[in-house]
């Protein structure tokens, strides 16, 4: 097993991030997909009683879908997390882990691996468990010199026993780096570049921009971001990582000496697109937008801000994909229903049948012809959005339309060596195309809205 492999299987199924996987010990056909950890309860550290913890899981999850108990809860079960997941075919299933409590340290360590099933090995070497969501667990303004120390004793803490101890030396010198300004090689980095530039650097970069130094040695439009602010530098100032952002722009915040507070999106200099929901982006739409681009902004408005299924179907409507009258009939459709031919309009049916699904997907106990309509539905509208010069434009227009900065990481791999050095993009600036994506869709179900990508 390699070394970054230990370290990442160390830290247990709470350490997953989307799109990481785990193979069946009996048939490698079968795999489950990481989409989601909830931790419960999502305030304190345990419920008062088992029944009001059995009543929060079985809240989150929906009546439609698989849930797999990864062990058993007893009468001192108080806290739980749950792992959602999807399956080969890709419908959703909800695993379960029983903890008596969440940990003061938190809950990484606690559930070693889905029962039944091996973490991948083919998983990249930038899955390692040191985004600032491992380290950071909650949204306390921390000084330049606190948030470093945290750093690496968080990272000391992740390595310790994994046989990756060397990582927890090589962030202390990137730590140490950011923090007084300087850009030297860092011996030993090598093979945790990928690391250190993609989710490192969204803990470096601010204290960067908070250094010893003010933040000067960090390039751009540094300057800029000053001057907007009317400081000579980021003395001083405190960071926070929002622990709820996975639906919108903003990675963490600095909070300057008076109280303001500067957005940071941070990314890596190769990367290439913005977060992946719409409501972010609704949120900085501006009326001089909606006017120049009326039909591109009202598909951003309706899909980030009706529900995930009044908004595709408004939107599919108005490209004259289905009618109100197909509308009614999917409402007025018994949710239970597995029979296509139970959808009232000679149109849905057509549509559902021509979408494909897994085989055997239509036997499912847990299929539902709603769904099937839906995902569709989404799959027409989808590309037909995508094709719409408006819509990309009323997207970038909205996404460049913003007053956060972009704080780069850009490395620098020499041999064993690395070398970080960061810059800004004041405002933040975006381009390239916008399209929208289906993942949350499924003849069984549906788990999130349609997100966006730049391509």
């Amino acid at each position: 097993m390699r070394a970054f492999e230990l370290l990442s299987e160390s830290r247990g199924v709470t350490a997953r991030t989307q799109g990481e996987t785990y193979i069946s010990n009996t048939d490698e056909n079968d795999v489950l997909t990481i989409q989601d950890i909830l931790v419960l309860p999502k305030e304190g550290d345990a419920f008062r009683d088992k029944d009001e913890m059995l009543s929060a899981v079985e809240g989150a999850v929906p009546d439609q879908f698989a849930q797999v108990n990864d062990n058993n809860p007893n009468s001192g079960s108080l806290a739980a997390v749950i792992a959602t997941v999807t399956d080969k075919d890709g419908i959703p299933q909800y695993w379960v882990r029983y903890l008596k409590s969440i940990p003061a340290a938190g809950v990484h360590g606690t559930w070693k691996t889905l029962n039944g099933y091996k973490f991948s090995a083919g998983v990249e070497k930038e899955s390692l468990p040191i985004k600032p969501s491992d380290i950071i667990t909650d949204e306390n303004y921390r000084s330049r010199d606190e948030l470093a120390n945290s750093v690496v004793q968080g990272t000391e803490q992740l390595v310790q026993g994994t046989g990756n101890e060397d990582l927890a030396v090589v962030m202390k010198s990137a730590v140490e780096q950011a923090k007084t300004g300087r850009t030297e090689d860092i011996d030993g980095a090598g093979k945790y570049f990928n690391v250190l530039q993609k989710y490192a650097g969204e803990y470096l970069g601010p204290i960067a921009l908070t250094s010893t130094v003010g933040g000067a040695s960090v390039r751009g439009d540094t300057g800029k971001l000053f001057a907007a602010f009317e400081v000579n530098n980021f003395l001083g100032a405190k960071i926070m990582f929002p622990q709820h952002v996975s639906q919108e722009l903003i990675d963490s915040y600095i909070q300057l000496a008076d109280g303001r507070r500067v957005q940071i999106s941070s990314k890596i200099s190769t990367s290439g697109g913005a977060a992946s929901s719409l409501s972010g982006v609704y949120k900085q739409m501006t009326p001089e937008i909606e006017a120049q681009y009326p039909r591109g902004s009202l598909i951003i408005k309706t899909l980030a801000t009706e529900s995930a299924i009044n908004g595709p179907l408004k939107v599919a409507r108005s490209l004259q994909l289905i009618n109100q009258q197909d509308i009614v009939a999917l409402n007025d459709l018994d949710k239970r229903s597995q029979s296509i031919q139970d959808l009232g309009t000679e149109r849905l049916q057509r549509m559902t049948t021509e979408q494909g699904v897994q085989s055997g997907t239509l036997q499912r106990p847990d299929y539902r012809v709603f769904w099937h309509a839906m995902t569709a539905i989404v799959n027409q509208m989808v590309p037909i959005v995508n094709s719409m010069d408006e819509f990309k434009s009323a997207m970038l227009a909205t996404l460049n339309n913003n007053q956060y900065v972009q704080l780069v990481t850009q490395g620098k791999q020499t041999n064993d060596a690395v070398k970080l050095s960061y810059f800004t993009k004041f405002p933040a600036v975006f381009a390239g195309d916008s399209q929208l994506v289906n993942k949350t869709y499924f003849a069984t179900g549906q788990k999130g809205r349609i997100g966006f990508k730049l391509k």
